[in-house]
């Protein structure tokens, strides 16, 4: 990458230990917002599936990040003014990276069917919870639809628009820059897909190299918002492909 860091000047955090209890923050916040989602959901008889008892923990995750970049000293009136400004140019720009991303998906899928052709029953058992993860993610999201598109339409949203900016805000714009303003690129991102990838349970070994690519995009752009878009058509690819096929 480049000889100056680049994230020189960024408003995040400066010491590990901060990074590292707000991480146990979220994580903590993710399971209690969760777990109170599903409660309710019991208790008044909804029937709330993962997808939608997830809901709250994402919004609990978004306020806590952008309380914790405006305590940084991060404008939030200048900044959306800046992302409504730019819109037009960020949006062709993750079109633009939203091909790196096939070309990622693709070679994973390769790589995939290679493991399973030649591993033989252990890389298929080694393999099992990933496809199992992405069965009930289509048996819910299915489910869901089904029963009413109303009932489907919050989980839709949770995944192509809260989630890839909350997820985006507190992965790249947070930990990413945190981590990356005292070390290089490599190691700032392979780390940061990692807990990217562990937040998504199952799928983890599938999601890290995506990770790794948005910390790239991050880097050569610095746009939070391109990231935004670009995390927006993966998942909406994503939840696409696991409910047709």
């Amino acid at each position: 990458m480049q000889d100056k860091n680049p994230f020189d000047g960024t408003p995040t955090y400066g010491h590990y230990g901060r990074l590292w209890a707000l991480t146990a923050a979220v994580v903590l916040l993710q399971a209690g917002a969760s777990a109170l989602g599903l409660a309710a959901g019991r208790r008044w008889d909804f029937g709330l599936n993962s997808f939608e008892a997830y809901i709250p923990a994402l919004l609990a995750t978004g306020l806590a990040s952008v309380a914790v970049l405006g305590g940084l000293g991060v404008s939030w009136r200048h900044a959306l003014a800046d992302w409504t400004r730019n819109f037009p140019r960020d949006a062709v720009l993750a079109v633009k990276y939203f091909g790196g991303y096939v070309l990622i998906g693709l070679s994973l899928a390769v790589a995939l069917l290679a493991l399973a052709w030649f591993g033989g029953d252990g890389a298929r058992t080694a393999m099992a919870p990933i496809s199992e993860n992405s069965a009930a993610e289509a048996a819910m999201l299915n489910g869901a639809a089904s029963a009413s598109w109303l009932r489907a339409l919050p989980a839709l949203l949770a995944a192509f628009v809260l989630g890839p900016a909350v997820e985006e805000l507190f992965f790249r714009r947070i930990f990413y820059s945190a981590i990356r303003r005292r070390n290089g690129f490599w190691p700032s991102a392979l780390l940061s897909g990692l807990v990217f990838a562990l937040f998504h349970g199952a799928a983890a070994p599938v999601i890290l190299p995506v990770g790794v690519y948005f910390c790239w995009v991050y880097e050569r752009e610095r746009r939070l918002p391109v990231n935004i878009m670009l995390h927006s058509l993966v998942n909406v690819v994503s939840v696409s492909l696991k409910a047709l096929l």
